[in-house]
């Protein structure tokens, strides 16, 4: 058996290494971890960005002729939740163990499309799988508690209780422009 390592051999496992990613507790598929949430959600990816194609007279030659850069860049705050928030579709009914329904993929979309438009005058809200299959957000800080919940029909129920004022109601949602109301209630 032969024990000699080239260095040539050492870098290119070295970048094998490097660009490979691992695994986390939000890839594995059992309903009991994905209820119980990390504190740190900060992730980052690496893109692979072709920065450079020279001329060439062929297909072979062209893709050979990429040179491509590392970027490295964190993952927003946006990106984590919706995330989570696509995680439900993964999940069948009785997720719950209590009879839940299936998640409703139209609410799913729903809640990521708002999740889209947040800006920044409004903080980073925690996804919820009800047990009617919809998806909600919530915001529990401070004096600020909201609770919206997407009927996967277009349409958005809302209980918010801010500084004392409490707000409920059902509203139409255009995934292009944040509800007025909300912006006005949740924004900080």
């Amino acid at each position: 058996m032969n024990t000699f390592v080239t260095a040539s051999t050492v870098a290119k496992v070295l970048l094998a290494l490097s660009v490979t990613q691992a695994p986390t507790v939000a890839h594995i598929n059992d309903p009991l971890l994905q209820q119980v949430r990390p504190n740190n959600r900060n992730t980052s990816r690496t893109m692979f960005v072709p920065t450079s194609v020279a001329s060439a007279t062929s297909a072979t030659t062209v893709a050979n002729d990429y040179s491509y850069e590392f970027i490295n860049r964190t993952t927003t705050p946006q990106e984590n939740i919706i995330g989570e928030i696509r995680q439900f579709n993964l999940l069948d009914a009785n997720w719950d163990g209590e009879g839940a329904f299936k998640p409703k993929s139209t609410s799913i979309k729903e809640a990521v499309s708002f999740v889209r438009i947040l800006d920044d005058k409004i903080a980073i809200p925690d996804p919820m799988l009800l047990a009617s299959g919809n998806t909600a957000l919530y915001w529990n800080e401070g004096g600020l508690y909201a609770d919206i919940e997407f009927l996967g029909d277009g349409r958005i129920a809302y209980f918010i209780k801010s500084n004392g004022d409490k707000h409920k109601g059902i509203l139409t949602f255009d995934s292009e422009k944040m509800p007025a109301v909300l912006q006005t209630l949740i924004g900080v």
